[in-house]
């Protein structure tokens, strides 16, 4: 195998052990044996089984990594597209099972928590609060926290199917469910930014006294 591909081998191999055993109670030798590997070139490519678990969360639940398609599209059919991409993400099985193992294991697994403050700090929220924040500076948006602006965003749109889709594996909503409800969500949002862009106009020509 190139580095690349023994990379990509034990990132998969450890998504299938962590949620078999819980990050916790699995082990390198539980991965190095599963993976065909020695524990030595285990740690050659992941110096700890934190680093091992970051790295599979940057793989696969980086919210906003969607890929953001900036063409000659509106800005509101860029977002609505991009929302629902994430959504949908969001919401197959195995991302389901990655978020019901970090609920359950980080309240007594360090390494969850570092692996998921590193994951943050890294950015995963990157793509969608920078394409925002290159939209304000051209002037197509108007938003003063492109981050938080993402952020919200994201879990308005996906917030309550998540927390159904933790509850009971049989929920699952339907593509057009998921479609009625980011329209929503983005029609509310620049609904919002009109209303920003207006208050200046507004004041300047509200009559003295």
């Amino acid at each position: 195998m190139s580095d690349a591909e023994r990379r990509t081998h034990l990132i998969d191999v450890a998504e299938r052990v962590f949620l078999r055993r819980g990050f916790h109670a699995a082990t390198m030798d539980d991965i190095s044996r599963q993976a065909g590997m020695s524990k030595k070139t285990v740690y050659q490519v992941f110096s700890a089984k934190a680093a091992l678990f970051e790295a599979l969360l940057t793989d696969r639940c980086s919210v906003f990594t969607v890929l953001i398609e900036d063409d000659e599209r509106p800005p509101k059919a860029v977002l609505t597209d991009v929302l629902r991409r994430a959504v949908v993400h969001t919401l197959t099985e195995r991302q389901v099972a990655i978020v019901r193992l970090l609920i359950a294991e980080a309240p007594r697994s360090p390494g969850i928590v570092g692996a998921l403050e590193s994951l943050d700090t890294g950015g995963s929220k990157d793509a969608l609060a920078k394409w925002l924040a290159a939209k304000t500076v051209e002037g197509s948006l108007t938003v003063s926290d492109p981050n938080e602006t993402a952020t919200t965003l994201f879990w308005t749109a996906a917030g309550d199917f998540l927390m159904q889709a933790l509850l009971s594996d049989s929920h699952t909503p339907s593509m057009t469910t998921i479609e009625m409800r980011v329209d929503r969500v983005v029609s509310a949002f620049f609904r919002e930014m009109g209303t920003k862009r207006r208050r200046p106009i507004d004041s300047a020509h509200k009559p003295d006294g």
